[in-house]
């Protein structure tokens, strides 16, 4: 029974996670000028990248791959009611490794994020 809560725990956790990255898209975009005359914009759109790295670091828990194709990516943002395509999956994780967020590179030919065997997900990173 134990293992069973702790799944119960997890899938619970996951769709909060998952619930929260959608609102924080929706409201941020609706609010934008809002934030924009207030001089807080760029601040959120940095807790933005932050969801978004922690969705993508879900994926990578829950699927244990180091190779994840970007059209399961896809399936987890369209699960969320995100209506998003593979082009700007693609941008987000260019901007994610950019910045230091995620590990890796994106095998355009192949559509697949491939992570860093090494400490994928630095929390250093989104510390700073």
């Amino acid at each position: 029974t134990h293992k069973h809560t702790n799944t119960q725990t997890h899938k619970h956790t996951n769709t909060q996670t998952h619930k929260h990255t959608h609102t924080l898209r929706s409201r941020l975009d609706s609010l934008a000028p809002f934030f924009i005359s207030r001089g807080t914009f760029l601040l959120l759109e940095k807790c933005k990248s932050v969801c978004y790295r922690n969705l993508f670091k879900r994926l990578y828990l829950i699927t244990g791959l180091t190779q994840l194709p970007l059209s399961s990516i896809l399936v987890a943002f369209r699960s969320l009611q995100v209506d998003i395509d593979l082009d700007e999956i693609e941008c987000i994780l260019a901007n994610l490794i950019f910045r230091g967020y995620v590990k890796g590179y994106i095998s355009h030919a192949k559509r697949i994020l491939v992570l860093s065997k090494k400490d994928p997900f630095p929390k250093s990173a989104v510390i700073k």
